[in-house]
């Protein structure tokens, strides 16, 4: 790669505003239940019914609810599924597409992320999730496997449907258990971001000395 004058480095990049990283976590009092949040558009493959098949084996008392945002061909599907079970129409609410500072307070109001997909490789959202300070449950592969690590989220695995299933909802059961493990995982993000971005920036003062 020397004949190209390209480090050999690896680079993540992270494709939000600079701007748009804050502490949001000192800036949030904490909720009475935990709040998870889902973003993006409603199709298959976006691992909904995953999450929802996790959310019935929850138990109905427990306290905490899932809001899932975005618009698409599953969504009528997927409210009729909270219509049929009761476990899920208590604690889901599928409130299809919503306008930007909307979006912006649903971020702010949540505790946790939740991208259930098995077969995405890195959604924006989850890039969108890190710049807020929140900390993400995800599938340990693709761009979630760089992206975060025990200290930044929960990472599940699976060889199977049903273990898919059952890792998603542990983890889902864990982060309602200890909201100060999930404090501490959401401030944690804003010091890898810095992180990061001080990199980044050494990386183009060394890019910029080599091709004085």
């Amino acid at each position: 790669m020397k004949n190209y004058n390209v480090s050999d480095e690896p680079v993540t990049e992270v494709a939000v505003d600079i701007n748009d990283i804050k502490d949001t976590c000192k800036e949030k009092s904490r909720n009475e239940e935990c709040i998870f949040l889902v973003a993006g558009r409603m199709i298959y493959r976006k691992g909904l019914d995953f999450l929802f098949d996790a959310l019935m084996r929850i138990p109905q008392e427990t306290r905490y609810q899932v809001r899932v945002v975005g618009d698409g061909p599953e969504l009528e599907h997927l409210r009729k599924r909270c219509k049929d079970n009761l476990n899920l129409s208590e604690h889901v609410h599928c409130m299809g597409s919503i306008p930007y500072m909307e979006m912006e307070k649903e971020y702010a109001d949540a505790d946790v992320f939740i991208m259930p997909s098995i077969r995405e490789t890195t959604g924006t959202v989850l890039l969108e999730a890190m710049s807020k300070g929140i900390p993400v449950i995800t599938i340990n592969k693709f761009g979630g496997a760089t992206l975060f690590d025990k200290d930044t989220g929960w990472l599940y695995e699976g060889n199977s449907k049903e273990e898919y299933v059952e890792n998603l909802k542990k983890a889902i059961l864990e982060c309602i258990a200890n909201p100060d493990e999930v404090t501490r995982r959401g401030k944690t993000h804003e010091r890898k971001q810095k992180s990061i971005l001080g990199r980044k920036k050494i990386r183009s003062i060394r890019q910029y000395m080599r091709n004085c």
